[in-house]
């Protein structure tokens, strides 16, 4: 582990999302994104970059559904979903729990990781909706048209405003690579500055799940 990362959840953990679980959650989220690349990486075999495109998608599935699996149980969550859509996401005591992958790095942090350069469009109308207030930059590239997930976004986002009150969004986000799986795992609360752009108001990085070790084998004598 690196001397940077804490054991145990920090201060803002514990005050944004309650001491009842935001111990459950430091481990849990870097878990469920390490057990999301794990299953992509074992179930498609692909050329690494293949891969890698697969995890900056913001409609891969996978970690969606692994934060909801390894959160879902925890007390004041609420699963939030739309009938036949990729995404699935987590509500924890006011909080919405959006999954991010922004390098394939270990050395990059998310902190140095520009803010909303490649979010997807579920995490950008989430923030519009119940971020910060924020201009979009004129270097931003447009996102590419796509009536399925523009209308799976509209869902999810109409299924989050019934909540009371509005939730604030939280990014976990991360860095993975095919052949070494999990890198980083962070938590992070976007702010506005004073020309309107987004930028981090809190950031912390989450420790790593230990790696999986085979058993042994049992030798069967004659």
């Amino acid at each position: 582990m690196r001397p940077d990362v804490l054991v145990g959840p920090s201060e803002w953990v514990v005050e944004q999302f309650g001491d009842k679980v935001a111990a459950e959650l430091w481990t849990r989220v870097p878990e469920a994104l390490s057990t999301a690349i794990d299953r992509e990486v074992n179930a498609h075999p692909a050329p690494t970059q293949t891969t890698e495109r697969v995890f900056a998608n913001p409609r891969w599935p996978l970690p969606y559904e692994e934060l909801v699996l390894f959160m879902g149980t925890l007390p004041g969550v609420e699963i939030i979903s739309a009938p036949k859509s990729v995404y699935q996401l987590v509500v924890i005591n006011g909080h919405v729990l959006v999954p991010w992958c922004y390098g394939q790095s270990a050395r990059v942090s998310m902190r140095d990781a520009v803010v909303n350069r490649s979010f997807g469009r579920l995490t950008r109308e989430l923030l519009r909706r119940f971020g910060p207030p924020w201009r979009r930059s004129q270097a931003e590239a447009p996102l590419p048209l796509d009536t399925v997930d523009e209308r799976e976004v509209s869902k999810i986002c109409a299924a989050i405003a019934k909540i009371d009150p509005k939730p604030e969004v939280v990014i976990a986000g991360y860095a993975g690579a095919p052949n070494v799986g999990l890198l980083r795992a962070c938590l992070g609360e976007v702010k506005s500055t004073d020309n309107g752009s987004l930028n981090w108001s809190h950031l912390d990085d989450l420790p790593l799940p230990p790696p999986i070790i085979p058993r042994p084998r049992r030798l069967h004598f004659p």
